[in-house]
């Protein structure tokens, strides 16, 4: 239900009211911590800005859940989403309790001044998973296309036919550190040869038939580092149907890593 609207994914468009919203209800209440005389006044704007906040962190994870679906998992920014909805409702009862709480008391109660140096940790904690979160979508999002790859295994996309290229390029095995020689990218490439390149320095990996130098990817995985470790020197089809079946971005990605056809 949140994963699209228009043919758009909801997901960029929802992340803008925790991002936006929770900070803003965070300085609110630190202010009105600072200074009670403006807690009758500004008190219940901060606890919409609040409610609105927290609203939106829930909205954006279940968005981000359904965007995953499709486009696979960045695992570090799914994390910072997660820690963020639920420190964002706690921070919800605590902090609109406490707003509720001491609106209208002219003079605070040691109570009530413990409780605000609380929701005031809590505000700044808030701020700061904010901002995380967000770096982490920016992130998996930009992290791999704003500096380019100069890897061997980073080969345009108009090279990663299913047919090996008859001319050795930098993705060849010719420039791989095993020291395979330029005939077998015209042949192909053997199951025990894939093997051999099984380490996160030198990763190669067989998916539907084909095999891929991964080495380059390993850093710029959205899902993190550790998926693609696993699949070095393995036959790695029925990993790659399972997380990503039917979904273009992917297979786009994983075709930019094309050495050559898996041979018996």
């Amino acid at each position: 239900m949140l994963d699209s609207a228009f043919g758009l994914p909801l997901h960029p468009l929802l992340v803008h009211l925790p991002v936006v919203l929770l900070p803003l209800a965070a300085l609110t209440i630190l202010g009105l911590v600072v200074r009670p005389s403006w807690r009758a006044r500004y008190g219940i704007a901060a606890l919409g800005l609040l409610v609105l906040g927290a609203g939106g962190a829930v909205l954006a994870k279940l968005s981000g859940d359904a965007l995953a679906e499709r486009v696979g998992i960045p695992a570090t920014h799914e994390n910072w989403g997660t820690i963020l909805m639920i420190v964002s409702l706690v921070y919800l009862v605590l902090g609109g309790g406490w707003l509720l709480w001491t609106r209208r008391a002219e003079v605070a109660t040691g109570a009530q001044n413990l409780a605000g140096v609380v929701v005031a940790a809590l505000s700044v904690a808030v701020v700061v998973l904010t901002v995380l979160t967000g770096h982490s979508g920016a992130t998996a999002v930009w992290g791999g296309s704003a500096t380019p790859s100069t890897s061997p295994a980073s080969t345009s996309p108009t090279t990663a036919s299913p047919t090996p290229a008859s001319t050795p390029t930098s993705g060849s095995p010719s420039a791989s550190p095993s020291g395979a020689s330029s005939p077998a990218a015209a042949t192909g490439y053997s199951l025990a040869q894939v093997a051999e390149h099984a380490t996160p320095e030198d990763c190669w990996a067989a998916v539907e038939g084909n095999v891929y130098d991964l080495t380059s990817w390993i850093a710029e995985h959205p899902g993190g580092e550790d998926r693609i470790i696993a699949l070095c020197g393995t036959d790695a089809t029925t990993a790659f149907e399972r997380q990503h079946a039917g979904q273009p971005k992917p297979t786009e990605q994983l075709a930019r890593h094309l050495l050559g056809p898996l041979v018996d």
